[in-house]
């Protein structure tokens, strides 16, 4: 049932998104987070998924939409990280549209204020990532369900698939949902899916494709995707765990943490109370609209190194705090506490993350510093990407053990006057050469579990020519 006008009606909701578009846009930080990120940046200028930009699946329909804002703003980072702003934006407008409509004017704003101040959510909704694209097409599929508009449900579906397509058990679970017309949302998903999945294949190749996705999943699943057949046992639980609670939500060890854990534990103990004396009203759609998904990124996703997994989940968990909060009177004043001390955490993010440069970019500017740094080479994982877009692009080299450095200093035109090796490298601690410690590059935890610090050596080989 629909609730009261929200005061200020549809000037204050666009004041609202007004403001949160510059906020969004002004907490954004210079450079990508990690290699993903560096990768859709470069596919804005050229797609191309065998050099990465972007890795498998394509990520077609993110591309596209950066591609158009890129015609607008020049500049591909500047375009990459548009649209995360503009689909945050969306993603609030659409959840305080629905909650409003299912729950009040008042509890509408409380879930929406709440879903968009989860760290987790302004982090992919202020940086270079698909997940805030992928969150706005699953606000806007659950907005659909709410209006009943199934064309609407299958579209945000169908173009959600060509965003991320590892999100397809919550997408096709809230196809599911349609309560009405549900061949209509089927055909507007197919519809959808047809408009990326065609030109993507023929873009790429049908066989070409094929081939990349299957090398990809492989990967994925067995090598280096952190999934249960590479990281099985019950720290998935626990990692999962952190990833919603910690990294989403903000709770953690330190005082601040700890204040919104505590605060976050008291308001879902009300909110539970409430939710079973009204018989557990709307658990089965819960359950079968985020169910799938959480299986599936249990067993399948890598949670140990990327929390943003969790995104859907930190998102509904954010919402259902607020819808508690606001369930019973002595929950709001608990609810406006959680909301203060979660604002402060995802500040603290903002800053970090702007005056905080990822390993890879603290690489690049420590390799600046030398005094011939054009002469140097420097051999490493997913950090020597972050050279690809700089003047020093030919410093940079992919290696994946200290057997790869010795290959490619044979076939180097040009010897390097001095090599560093990263801790991305096998090996790299016992060369076949002396070393000397260069850098410890490190970002806190919350910014980057995957290698918060990277540690870099200098070889000492003794055919190199002098400075």
């Amino acid at each position: 049932m629909s609730g009261p006008a929200a005061p200020g009606g549809a000037k204050g909701t666009a004041g609202f998104l007004g403001v949160l578009a510059v906020l969004l846009a002004a907490s954004a930080p210079p450079w990508p987070d990690d290699w993903d990120g560096l990768g859709f940046v470069a596919a804005v200028t050229r797609f191309d998924m065998d050099h990465f930009a972007p890795h498998p699946p394509g990520y077609p329909v993110w591309v596209a939409a950066a591609k158009a804002l890129a015609v607008a703003l020049g500049s591909p980072l500047v375009a990459a990280t548009a649209v995360s702003v503009a689909s945050g934006v969306g993603v609030a407008a659409l959840a305080k549209s629905a909650a409003s409509h299912v729950f009040g004017a008042a509890r509408g704003w409380a879930i929406a204020l709440a879903i968009t101040l989860a760290p987790l959510v302004w982090r992919a909704e202020s940086g270079v990532g698909t997940e805030g694209l992928a969150l706005f097409f699953g606000a806007l599929a659950a907005w659909a369900l709410v209006r009943e508009r199934a064309a609407w449900v299958g579209v945000a579906v169908g173009l959600g698939l060509g965003v991320r397509a590892s999100w397809a058990p919550l997408y096709l679970a809230l196809l599911v949902l349609t309560p009405r017309d549900r061949g209509r949302a089927v055909l507007g998903a197919l519809g959808a899916s047809l408009a990326w999945a065609v030109p993507l294949a023929l873009w790429v190749g049908p066989a070409h494709l094929q081939a990349l996705m299957a090398t990809h999943l492989a990967g994925h699943t067995a090598r280096w995707g952190g999934t249960a057949i590479t990281e099985p046992g019950i720290d998935r639980a626990v990692y999962l765990a952190r990833d919603v609670f910690v990294d989403g939500l903000g709770a953690g060890r330190d005082p601040l943490g700890l204040v919104i854990g505590g605060a976050a534990l008291a308001v879902a103990i009300v909110g539970a109370g409430e939710w079973r004396r009204a018989g557990w009203s709307g658990a089965r759609t819960v359950a079968i609209a985020l169910g799938p998904y959480l299986l599936w990124i249990l067993v399948g996703q890598n949670l140990r190194q990327q929390p943003r997994h969790a995104l859907p989940l930190v998102a509904a968990a954010a919402g259902a705090l607020a819808l508690a909060a606001m369930s019973v009177d002595r929950g709001r004043r608990l609810g406006v506490a959680l909301f203060l001390v979660a604002a402060i955490r995802t500040l603290g993010d903002v800053n970090e993350r702007a005056t905080i440069p990822p390993p890879g970019a603290q690489l690049v500017a420590a390799v600046r510093e030398l005094p011939s740094p054009a002469r140097a080479a420097v051999f490493g994982g997913p950090s020597a990407r972050f050279f690809e877009s700089t003047n020093l692009a030919a410093v940079g080299h992919a290696a994946g053990s200290v057997g790869d450095v010795r290959l490619a200093l044979d076939r180097l035109p040009t010897l390097p006057t001095r090599v560093f090796v990263t801790g991305e490298v096998r090996g790299y601690d016992a060369p076949p050469y002396p070393t000397a410690p260069f850098k410890r590059l490190c970002r806190p935890e919350r910014l980057d579990r995957r290698a918060p610090c990277l540690d870099v050596v200098e070889l000492k080989v003794p055919f190199l020519p002098k400075e």
